[in-house]
């Protein structure tokens, strides 16, 4: 129902400064500060920032809605506050709190019982738009595509109801929580994995410091892919231990 996904909201948005550090009006800032080019280059920005996706995704529609909460405008009910001065200090958000004002006085000829006519369509992780970059991103691999597309294939079969998903410069994979992410470039591949406390060695290193993938902490592991056999038994293991660590 329209009213579950409404306070479902205000519950994120009253935490957000004490979960994140930042209230809603500083995170939109530092999402505008970032210039990403696409939508999905927001959430996993916001991903590294420690957001689930499904928060990443909500905050995203968020700045692409202007920086206002997506029920805002929500018809008053009888489990929020009575009163339009109350239902207006349900979102700190400055730009939201006319609005809200003037969607609990309806027109004076309408109906007192009115119902909206059609409930909210619930949020859904925006997937289009990465599918179809999927096969760009694989074109910067260049003489290595043919290696990123064996490592892809490869994980369906041990995982098939993953999803990859293009970014910036790398292809995210998840379960719906992400797991793994194959990073992408001319030089070589670097499958980063969430194995928690899987010891390091030779192959499975620990990710450098700085801005990468590793940054968050989640994608602990990295393992830099430059030939085929590579690709065998054991690192197909290690896909499914991250894969059932972060999503069961």
């Amino acid at each position: 129902m329209a009213t579950d996904y409404g306070e479902k909201e205000r519950a994120f948005l009253e935490e957000l400064k004490e979960t994140s550090g930042r209230e809603l009006a500083e995170w939109m800032a530092a999402i505008s500060e970032q210039n990403l080019p696409h939508r999905n280059d927001i959430i996993d920005w916001l991903r590294q920032q420690g957001f689930l996706f499904a928060q990443a995704s909500w905050l995203e529609r968020i700045h692409h809605n202007g920086g206002r909460p997506i029920y805002a405008e929500e018809p008053k009910t009888p489990d929020l506050p009575e009163g339009p001065k109350e239902q207006a200090k349900i979102f700190s958000f400055p730009a939201v709190r006319k609005e809200v004002v003037k969607a609990a006085a309806p027109p004076a000829n309408s109906k007192e019982n009115a119902e909206p006519e059609a409930p909210p369509k619930p949020i859904e992780p925006p997937q289009a738009e990465a599918s179809a970059d999927l096969d760009a991103i694989l074109a910067r691999a260049k003489a290595y595509r043919p290696l990123a597309q064996l490592v892809i294939a490869k994980i369906k079969t041990r995982r098939p109801t993953a999803q990859f998903e293009a970014r910036a410069a790398h292809v995210a994979i998840r379960d719906p929580e992400e797991f793994a992410a194959l990073g992408i470039s001319a030089k070589a591949l670097r499958l980063h994995l969430a194995l928690g406390d899987h010891p390091f060695d030779e192959i499975v290193k620990k990710p450098p410091p700085g801005p990468g993938l590793g940054r968050s902490g989640v994608l602990s592991h990295m393992i830099v892919l430059t030939d085929a056999r590579q690709i065998d038994g054991h690192l197909l293991d290690l896909v499914a231990a991250a894969a059932t660590r972060m999503n069961g």
